[in-house]
Order: structure tokens, then C-alpha cells, then sequence
């Protein structure tokens, strides 16, 4: 075996290995683009061994010469669509006319000439074009930190400079062996630079997703969480959106893992340890509890997990995310005390009047048999007994006003004249009652409103305020406008609202007072509701306001 072929076999079985590592990584990765340059390789690995080597006798047939240029030019443009492919760029359809245009000159080169070095100087010099555009892509395009663009770009550089040499040495017989040997080593440069851009590639691909997963788990609105149980119990991760939840930060939770099962409602904590208990079947339905704030205030949460497991199957850590709910409990329960109303009010609409009209009957005769003179002895009974059916009356029509059939006449009002209208009954309602009023009634714009029915949510609003100062205080009625709504406040200094009484606030029939109705405040929720109006506590052991948003009409 003669020196020539020697170095093509050797350039070969170096091109075979990188084959294999390409092939190897397409399979392991299923990369597009690696599974081009395998191509590539293989296409110019079978010219090697069945031209270059002088298996075939290519040079004197016109059909061998035109093969050879085909794998020359096909293997070259397998390089080109695979590098745009790693780019994550289009390939452009003018490679393809150029590589058919060439093709077409290059047939009938062979024709024109009969020399080896005008028949192969089209193809290879727009090849060498190619292999120099692809090393300054890879050198200037490729945005990647490391030496793998460098190696590749100046290796396809330094093989494109040494083909461009190949016409006119490929007759040199002592250049021949020389040329194979530099051309393998810059192949293999290429090969092992293509690598090393391959993995520095996945390594910044890696780097960009763990950062925009971190961008978006540290920027959630919900708090993300791991809590690792095994080998030993902690918190992995939580988002920084734990501060904005639970007042708490990120670094408090890491210093205390038991942080999280501190901030747990007294209420339910047998709520979580049956979810501890049942894992991890507990797991299939979301677990919703209330927390404690850092602020003392109290919020709602759902929690969502998904749990991990080790090879022997025990459970060592939970994923999961916290979400705030309290704004849904709180539309939840008002949309109850709604439904509840309305379920009263179609009730009122066709009960009471059937309930007044025997009551009325049974009063008028009550009337007349306490007139006759053998009952007379019995006048405070008969006293009793009317003063009870007013007192059913009054409830009766309490419960009227709660029907959803009820119209409403909205003409515009000024709300500061209502309240002054007023002030004299409630100074001297509260007056009987030791307590003091003040009004702060600052300049509001009017409003949509039904007079009559306003004067009714006034009045019981300051009646449940005025009886939640048994002992005497001060009650403060204000008006005053924030982010574009009309707010009318009523504080009270009362020992303010039990909390198991609080989540049921406008329910009909509940109430703290001994002789109470139960109706006041439904019905205060129904004409709030009528008139698009929202009713909110702020409730204290220092006392209790009630605060209606009335949404003014844009003109």
C-alpha cells in the first residue's frame, strides 16, 4: 500500500470515528441539526474511501468525475443546512439554485476540458466559498460563550484555504500524502470544535430556561414551594411571593421550616393533620385552610401538590403551589348571603301577607273584646297581646322589605342632605342611649339613589352602632370619596363583631342581640344591592365601621 493511500485510509478512520460520535448524539438527543451533519459526514466519508482512496478509476470517466462533484457539493451543502438549522434559521432555497447552477457548469466543464485541474475548480472553489462563509458564521453569529465557535470557524477556514489548493495538487504525488494528513486534522478539529459548541450550546440553553423558569416562579403571584420530608424535614424553595402572602420572607422561612405550620388558623389545624395523616391520598384534592399574616389578619389559601418518591417508594417531598383565595371566599359568602336574601325575599312575597291578614283579624277582635266591661279586669293582658302582634307586624313588614320584587325609584340625590335630614331623629335616638354623634360629611357628588330607602339602611345601620354601645360613646358618620367612589362610614366604640358571627354577617335571622330580629343588616345588604352599592367591616375590640360604596353616574 502505497503513502497515498495510507493517509486517505487514516483520514478516514478518523472520519469514520467522528461519524459515529455524530450518530451517536442524534440518536441520544434527537437533534435536527446533528442528524444533518451526520449526513454530511457520511456522504463525505464515502468519497474518501471510494475516490480518494483509488478504488475507482474516477479521474478518466466522465461519470465518476460528475459523482465526485455531486458528493462534493451535496456534502458541503449538508454542512450549510445544518449549521442554519442549529442557528435556528431558515435555509434559504438560493443555496439550492446556486448548488444546481454549479452543478450544471461544472458537466460541462468536463465535456469542454480535458484536464483534472478545470474540471474540479468550479466545484471545489464554491465549496471552499461555502466551508469560509460557515467558519466566519460560526465565529461571528454564533452566540456563545467558550472556544468551540473559535475552533470550528478557523478549522473550517484552514480546510476550505487547503481544498482551494486541490486542483492544482492533487497530481503532486509528494503533496498528495501531506495534504490528506492536514485535511484530517482540520476535519477532526471540525469535528471535536463542533462538539465543544454543541455542549456549550445545550449548556446556555440550559442556563436561559432555568432562568426564565426562576424569572417566572420568583415573579408568580401564587407561592411556589418545595418541602423536602426525607432525610430530613425543610424547605427547599418557596417564591419570594411568600412576603406578599404572609407578610413573611423567603429567608424567614428558610431559618424556620416550622414557620409555615405556625401561621395555620387555631381553627384548622386538624384540617392539615388529617391532610398530613392521609398522605398521600389526601393529595387528589386541594387543601384549603386559612392562615394567620404576619399583621394578625386572616386569609384564605388553597394548596396544590404533586409528590415525589424515592426508588423504595416512600414519599420524600412535596411540590406545590399556595394560592390566596380570600378574595373568592369573601365573593363566595357574599354571593350566599344574595342567594339567601333573594330565597327570604320570594318567601316575603308570597307568605307574609297570608301571615298579616289572619294577624289583623285576631288584633281586631282583641280590640273589641278588651272595649266589652267583663274583661276590663283584664286590660294589661289585652294590652300584652296587641303590643305582641304590633311587635310581629313590625317584623312582618321588616320582612317585606326584604323581597327582590320590591321597585326602586333612583332620582338624584345629594347623600349630605339625606344624612342632615336625618341627624335630628339620630341625635335623639342615640341621645336616649348616652351616646354622642358627630357628623364629618365632606363634599361628595349626588347620586342615583332612592331616598326612602336609603333613610332605612341610615337608620338601621346607626341603630345596630348605637346599640353596640350599651354603656354610651361616640358614633362618627362621614362621607368622603376614594378612587372614584362615594363612601358613607359609620364607627362605632362597641366591643365589635365575634368572628363566628362576622362569616355570617347578612344572613337573615342572625343576630347577637336578645330581642333582635335577625333583618336589619339583610336588609341594609338587599338596598345596597339595588342600588349597585358594596358593604364593607372593619370590626376591632375597639369597635366596629361600616363602610357603602356608592359608585357615582359618569356623566
Amino acid at each position: 500500500m502505497d503513502i497515498v493511500r495510507l493517509s486517505v485510509l487514516a483520514s478516514s478512520i478518523g472520519t469514520i470515528a467522528i461519524v459515529f460520535i455524530y450518530i451517536y448524539l442524534y440518536l441520544l438527543y434527537r437533534e435536527r441539526y446533528m442528524g444533518i451533519w451526520s449526513i454530511s459526514w457520511i456522504i463525505l466519508l464515502s468519497r474518501y474511501v471510494i475516490f480518494d482512496s483509488g478504488i475507482l478509476p474516477w479521474k478518466q470517466s466522465a461519470l465518476g468525475m460528475f459523482i465526485y462533484q455531486i458528493l462534493i457539493i451535496i456534502s458541503v451543502l449538508m454542512f450549510v443546512w445544518g449549521t442554519h438549522s442549529f442557528m435556528n434559521k431558515p435555509f434559504s432555497k438560493w443555496w439550492l439554485y446556486g448548488a444546481a447552477l454549479v452543478s450544471i457548469v461544472s458537466t460541462i466543464l468536463c465535456f469542454l476540458f480535458s484536464s483534472l485541474v478545470y474540471k474540479l475548480m468550479l466545484p471545489i472553489f464554491i465549496c471552499c466559498f461555502i466551508g469560509i462563509w460557515t467558519g466566519i458564521t460560526f465565529i461571528q453569529h454564533l452566540q456563545l460563550k467558550g472556544i468551540g465557535c473559535l475552533i470550528t470557524g478557523y478549522a473550517y477556514i484552514l480546510w476550505s484555504l487547503l481544498n482551494f489548493s486541490m486542483p492544482f495538487t492533487i497530481s503532486i504525488l509528494w503533496f498528495a500524502p501531506w495534504g490528506y494528513a492536514i485535511g484530517g486534522i482540520l476535519r477532526f478539529a471540525i469535528a471535536i470544535g463542533t462538539l465543544m459548541v454543541y455542549f456549550e450550546k445545550t449548556r446556555t440553553d440550559l442556563t436561559n430556561k432555568e432562568t426564565q423558569y426562576r424569572l417566572l416562579a420568583e415573579n408568580a403571584i401564587d407561592i411556589i414551594f418545595s418541602y423536602q420530608f426525607f432525610p430530613e424535614r425543610k424547605i427547599k424553595y418557596i417564591s419570594p411571593s411568600a412576603l406578599t402572602v404572609t407578610g413573611y420572607s423567603a429567608e424567614e422561612y428558610y431559618a424556620n421550616s416550622n414557620l409555615i405550620l405556625e401561621l395555620i388558623h387555631p381553627d384548622d389545624i386538624s384540617i392539615f393533620n388529617e391532610f398530613i395523616t392521609n398522605l398521600p391520598c389526601s393529595l387528589e384534592i386541594p387543601l384549603t385552610l386559612r392562615l394567620v399574616r404576619k399583621d394578625n389578619t386572616t386569609l384564605w389559601i388553597e394548596q396544590k401538590c404533586v409528590p415525589f418518591y424515592n426508588e423504595n417508594g416512600y414519599l420524600i417531598a412535596l411540590q406545590g403551589i399556595i394560592r390566596d383565595i380570600t378574595l373568592r371566599k369573601k365573593l363566595e359568602q357574599m354571593s350566599s348571603v344574595f342567594d339567601r336574601m333573594n330565597m327570604v325575599g320570594s318567601m316575603a312575597a308570597t307568605v307574609a301577607h297570608e301571615i298579616r291578614n289572619p294577624m289583623t283579624t285576631v288584633r281586631g277582635y282583641l280590640q273589641v273584646m278588651g272595649r266589652k266591661h267583663e274583661y276590663q279586669k283584664d286590660k294589661d293582658k289585652f294590652k300584652l297581646m296587641l303590643e305582641e302582634i304590633d311587635r310581629a307586624n313590625s317584623i312582618i313588614k321588616e320582612y317585606l322589605s326584604l323581597s327582590r320584587e320590591k321597585l326602586v325609584i333612583l332620582k338624584q340625590c345629594s347623600l349630605n342632605g339625606i344624612i342632615e335630614a336625618l341627624f335630628p331623629l339620630i341625635q335623639a335616638d342615640a341621645t336616649s342611649s348616652k351616646v354622642y354623634v358627630n357628623l364629618d360629611l365632606a363634599p361628595v357628588p349626588e347620586l342615583l339613589l332612592d331616598e326612602n330607602e336609603l333613610r332605612q339602611l341610615l337608620l338601621n345601620l346607626v341603630r345596630n352602632s348605637i346599640e353596640a354601645m350599651p354603656a354610651g360613646g361616640d358614633l362618627l358618620i362621614r362621607t368622603f370619596q376614594e378612587d372614584c367612589k362615594v363612601v358613607l362610614s359609620i364607627s362605632d366604640q362597641g366591643e365589635g363583631i365575634p368572628s363566628h358571627i362576622l362569616d355570617k354577617l347578612g344572613t337573615p335571622f342572625i343576630t347577637t342581640k336578645d330581642t333582635g330580629t335577625g333583618l336589619g343588616l339583610p336588609i341594609c345588604y338587599q338596598i345596597a344591592h339595588r342600588h349597585k352599592a358594596i358593604i364593607k367591616i372593619s370590626t376591632s375590640h375597639e369597635g366596629t365601621t361600616f363602610f357603602v360604596y356608592f359608585t357615582p353616574q359618569i356623566s
